[in-house]
């Protein structure tokens, strides 16, 4: 990512679960936008190589940061199946200060 005063430049091979194409869609990119910000919050861990990190019960290795932020909350919620596709389901919310 890069950031001006003005401008924020992301690079589509930085958005988690993008597949890079010159035609990729509006909602396709805010899936992509939405599923790596959730990879801030919470997840499973991984090595260099993509591969889960598992406990000796073999059992993945997660983390959560919601502690860490205290206006933005990015949740996964489930998945919904329509005939031959997968969808991710979040729930985001933000604090805003009280105009009052």
């Amino acid at each position: 990512m890069v950031e001006t005063s003005t401008t924020i430049t992301i690079l589509k091979s930085d958005l988690f679960g993008l597949m890079l194409s010159a035609n990729n869609t509006a909602n396709s990119i805010l899936a992509g936008i939405i599923n790596t910000a959730h990879q801030q919050f919470e997840g499973d861990l991984t090595d260099q190589n993509g591969i889960s990190v598992t406990d000796q019960n073999s059992a993945n290795v997660a983390y959560d940061n919601h502690l860490y932020y205290s206006s933005t909350w990015v949740q996964f919620w489930g998945y919904l199946l329509p005939k031959g596709k997968i969808k991710s389901v979040f729930i985001i919310s933000g604090i805003v200060p009280d105009e009052n």
